[in-house]
């Protein structure tokens, strides 16, 4: 799934009759069939007893609600085999020379690839990172079982929305702006023990430093990228000890997730801030 920008002029009239062309029910000894404009996407075979959502219900719920979160300005609609997702974008924020927009992000899944889930925070908006960053009780999710509750839990979730206010995440984003982390303590940060000892989280990342088009380490420290690209035993003092931008490493580190889904960009841009805290 590659991560799609809302650029469609806000239309609640319009949000809601593509929603609605998306229909899911029950089959025989179970399965789960999703169906677009009629033509069936997806026959799902749960091993478990499987919660129905219906995506334009949920998109009605959150419409019904979401001029006292924020005001949208665009949308977008992504319909796949098994997934739906709906994003608002309202407001934008430069911080950092970056464009950020608040965002409300709604996923459903009816092939049991994704938990029904909603977002809303801030999103980075530049080439294809979307890295999220969200505000403390904005985040929901949940498995399709019946065992959860899922719709009724949803309208809990829905009618307990606060007003989207997001200074608090545009100061810590601005803070790290400033900030720098010497190597030996990103390599250590990025081990969950806490060891100086390189994961496949710090190789990534070092390749991303190099590759990215916007936010990869000058020309004045290529040779940190090579000092990089070797055992840590093999690194001189001089390399463990080089200073980085942290917001270099917050952009690079959240690019790596681009393609991935909201709970995952979501957990991982929470890593990278906690990691470069």
């Amino acid at each position: 799934m590659t991560i799609i920008a809302a650029t469609l002029a806000f239309s609640k009239a319009e949000i809601i009759k593509r929603a609605s062309q998306v229909e899911i029910t029950k089959g025989k000894k179970g399965s789960v069939i999703t169906k677009d404009g009629g033509k069936v996407i997806s026959v799902y075979n749960p091993t478990e007893q499987y919660e129905i959502v219906q995506f334009s219900d949920a998109v009605k719920q959150l419409l019904g609600v979401v001029g006292k979160i924020f005001k949208p300005e665009f949308y977008n609609i992504n319909i796949k085999t098994g997934f739906q997702e709906l994003k608002l974008k309202g407001a934008s924020h430069v911080i950092n020379g970056d464009v950020f927009h608040e965002m409300i992000w709604l996923t459903n899944s009816s092939n049991g690839s994704r938990r029904l889930s909603v977002r809303y925070g801030l999103m980075r908006q530049i080439c294809s990172n979307g890295a999220c960053i969200t505000l403390k009780g904005s985040s929901f999710q949940i498995k399709h079982l019946v065992s959860n509750n899922v719709n009724e839990e949803l309208k809990k979730f829905m009618s307990g929305l606060p007003k989207l206010e997001v200074m608090e995440q545009v100061k810590i984003l601005k803070t790290i702006g400033n900030k720098t982390i010497k190597v030996k303590d990103l390599i250590t940060n990025l081990n969950p023990e806490k060891k100086m000892e390189i994961t496949p989280a710090f190789i990534d990342l070092v390749k991303k430093f190099s590759s990215s088009k916007t936010d990869a380490i000058g020309t004045k420290q290529d040779a940190l990228i090579t000092g990089l690209n070797v055992p840590i035993k093999e690194m001189t003092k001089e390399t463990l000890d080089t200073p980085i931008n942290a917001y270099s490493i917050f952009n690079c580190y959240t690019e790596l997730f681009r393609s991935a889904d909201a709970s995952m960009i979501e957990a991982q841009t929470n890593k990278i801030l906690e990691v470069i805290g």
